[in-house]
């Protein structure tokens, strides 16, 4: 009895290892992306694993009852190993070719036939210690509910917190950086699709430096954002337990804490320069608490890798998943559509949430240094252009539309302010439009590959700089480091402190 237990038990965390492995990886991925604990996405998956452990000891143990269960049990073993392979395929840190899946599962299967048919003492102790195997798994299973439990007592730093700051003279300069998260110079400047317009940024670049090839440091945001504020390329990131935020950096293997103070945010502070930030995705109210004046930062998006979303009750955080995954296995293009669906819904959260925010900041703050983050035009879709409305099921010419449209408030505002005269104004993707990652999820439409010719990527992020005072375009055409932003903005802290 106690052997089924385990077997169940060890299943079932396999097969959920992709639903959960954000909650205990030591990255602690989920924790650096949201404001809130995870209590409830952490017992969600515990509960997971124990209707799928129940279910598949009931299951096992009415077909052991049937009298064809040795063939049962052959079936079983020549599947269930493949099965659950390719069900953790998005977990394996590395590309597997289907081929070489294809022809090691054949292999197996052709080989356990063989011991069956000419060895079947050999093959009858293979059973065994399958059987073996899969109860060990159960010590995983058990290091895998602790880690669940764990993670269900973490709790987030700040969400939010403002100190007042006194108006400053409309001489002083300031500096507002707002950074769109995957924004791609190609689509929104080289070869933007005739279907699309963007008159606001039009309207910037003709007030603005545009840098034609800028090249990125990161292929993914949580590099790319703390790479910018310290001005070397962070290769790697972990978010603690306790809240430490640790880096690597190119050329050293070695974890070192993200040195607040050598940012360009830690760099204001020292010289007396007021900061407020809106942010998505990274963890900036705790990370900047000792040197911001003014921050705020959510991520309502669904997990990575759930499908959960602390937006969704504990019942559907429960069933979605199951549902999901049943769906992947006897009607796939019903769980595509339910999982783009379920996860532009809850980016759409994430949009509205953050550009709110960031807006208000705009409006009412008094800061040297405004930094704004936005989930846009960052996918899944979530914008119908001809609408004008918020929706699933569009595209990322959509998405840049919604971008677009966000500028020109936030650019409309700011012209009205005393200080615009002495606004330095950057606008920057963290990275283009990837293409190649979004291609083959949920959400990857018509529009997505008539606007991409097929996946084709382009690494260039837009980049333009607004010198206080400009009236007139300037173009950078030779290939720039996207850690010039740094630089300038380095520059510019140093220049509000005179």
């Amino acid at each position: 009895m106690m052997r089924q237990i385990a077997q169940a038990w060890g299943f079932a965390a396999i097969l959920l290892l992709p639903d959960y492995v954000d909650m205990t990886s030591g990255a602690g991925d989920a924790r650096m992306r949201v404001a809130q604990p995870l209590t409830r996405i952490a017992l969600s998956h515990l509960a997971d694993m124990a209707i799928v452990g129940v279910a598949f000891a009931l299951i096992l143990a009415g077909l052991r009852s049937l009298k064809h269960w040795r063939l049962i049990r052959w079936c079983l073993m020549a599947l269930m190993p493949g099965c659950l392979f390719l069900r953790n395929l998005n977990v394996i840190p590395f590309d597997v070719p289907f081929w070489i899946i294809a022809i090691v599962w054949l292999a197996w299967i052709f080989g356990l036939l063989f011991l069956i048919w000419r060895l079947p003492g050999a093959a009858w102790r293979l059973s065994r210690i399958g059987g073996s195997v899969l109860a060990g798994f159960a010590v995983f299973g058990m290091v895998v509910a602790w880690q669940l439990a764990w993670s269900a007592l973490w709790r987030p730093g700040p969400q939010e917190f403002a100190t007042p700051v006194p108006a400053a003279s409309p001489g002083k300069p300031r500096l507002v950086w707002i950074l769109f998260d995957e924004l791609g110079y190609k689509y929104a400047f080289a070869a933007r699709d005739p279907s699309l317009h963007l008159p606001n940024f039009d309207r910037l670049r003709r007030e603005s430096t545009l840098y034609t090839d800028v090249i990125p440091v990161a292929y993914y945001t949580t590099h790319a954002v703390p790479s910018l504020l310290l001005g070397r390329v962070v290769t790697d990131v972990e978010y603690t337990q306790s809240n430490r935020y640790l880096i690597r950096v190119k050329g050293s293997s070695t974890w070192e804490p993200f040195d607040v103070d050598a940012s360009l945010f830690g760099m204001a502070k020292r010289q007396g320069v007021t900061v407020a930030i809106t942010g998505w995705y990274i963890a900036y109210c705790p990370i900047f608490a000792g040197v911001a004046t003014q921050c705020y930062w959510s991520n309502r998006d669904a997990q990575d890798r759930g499908p959960t979303s602390l937006n969704a009750s504990f019942a559907e955080d429960v069933w979605f998943p199951l549902r999901v995954m049943t769906e992947q296995s006897l009607w796939p293009s019903r769980a595509w559509t339910d999982m783009a669906d379920w996860n532009a819904e809850n980016h759409i959260l994430s949009v509205k949430d953050i550009s709110r925010h960031a807006l208000a900041m705009l409006a009412g703050s008094q800061a040297d240094i405004i930094y704004l983050h936005i989930p846009s035009p960052h996918p899944p879709a979530f914008w119908n252009r001809t609408t004008g409305t918020f929706a699933v099921g569009g595209s990322y010419l959509d998405s840049l539309d919604y971008t677009d449209r966000l500028l020109g408030q936030m650019l409309d505002m700011l012209e009205k302010q005393p200080r615009w005269a002495s606004t330095m104004l950057i606008v920057q993707g963290d990275h283009s439009w990837r293409t190649g990652m979004w291609r083959p999820l949920p959400g990857w439409g018509a529009e997505d590959e008539r606007a991409s010719h097929g996946g084709q990527w382009d690494p260039r992020p837009v980049l333009l700089i607004h010198a206080a005072g400009q009236q007139n375009p300037g173009t950078v055409a030779a290939p720039t480091s996207i850690l010039h932003v740094h630089d300038a903005v380095a520059a510019e802290i140093e220049a509000i402190a005179r």
